[in-house]
């Protein structure tokens, strides 16, 4: 959880240049569990921390570590979220500029003090702004693999498609998780190859967007 790091975690990476390459002994992504942008409603989500914290966590790991990806997870409609609560969290979101996120729709369970509120945000409305969420993670997604376009970074190939005419269609992930596919000759398996990124690629039913490359 965000409020268990601290200056000295990301010391870890501290003069390490080589983050994005494959010799570091540490992955520049980190996951941070935001859940929301707006104080209120961290307060009533018994977070252990605030928008002014995690924005000064978030701070410290990019002056610290090069390339990092950072993503994080949002709960949409948690009870007696109001429209100016919402916004919050949308300002916040777009101010930090996440690699991508996952939303979470609020869904009651039975007993918990979330469902003891009696304000509960109508079904339609917490389908709405997780859809609204979905959207600004998706375009932030986008953004943040488009400066990696034309770079070369190590790949680790973790799974293969069909043979084409082009070879195997490899796919694998870099340091900063960035899911990648590229034709290879051969099967590279749990092997690290160079690979120069030459464009985005979408979400579709074979996998989650990502960029094409070609090995070098």
């Amino acid at each position: 959880e965000p409020w268990d790091l601290d200056e000295e975690f990301f010391s870890l990476w501290a003069g390490d240049s080589t983050a994005l390459s494959a010799g570091s002994r540490l992955m520049p992504h980190l996951h941070l569990p935001l859940q929301s942008g707006s104080a209120a409603t961290l307060k009533r989500m018994l977070r252990k921390t605030t928008p002014e914290s995690f924005r000064q966590l978030l701070e410290s790991a990019r002056k610290t570590i090069p390339g990092v990806a950072i993503t994080t997870d949002v709960i949409a409609g948690f009870p007696a979220e109001t429209e100016a609560e919402f916004g919050e969290t949308l300002a916040f979101i777009n101010e930090m500029q996440f690699a991508g996120g996952h939303v979470f729709t609020y869904s009651a369970r039975p007993g918990t003090p979330a469902a003891r509120i009696k304000e509960q945000v109508p079904h339609e409305v917490r389908k709405e702004r997780s859809h609204i969420l979905r959207q600004v993670f998706t375009e932030m997604s986008a953004a943040y693999r488009q400066q990696f376009i034309g770079q070369t970074l190590p790949v680790l190939w973790e799974a293969s498609a069909v043979r084409n005419e082009r070879g195997w269609q490899m796919e694998g992930l870099t340091p900063n998780y960035i899911r990648v596919t590229a034709s290879a000759p051969e099967l590279r398996w749990n092997h690290v190859d160079l690979v120069r990124l030459t464009g985005l690629t979408a979400d579709s039913p074979a996998g989650a967007a990502g960029m094409s490359g070609e090995i070098v």
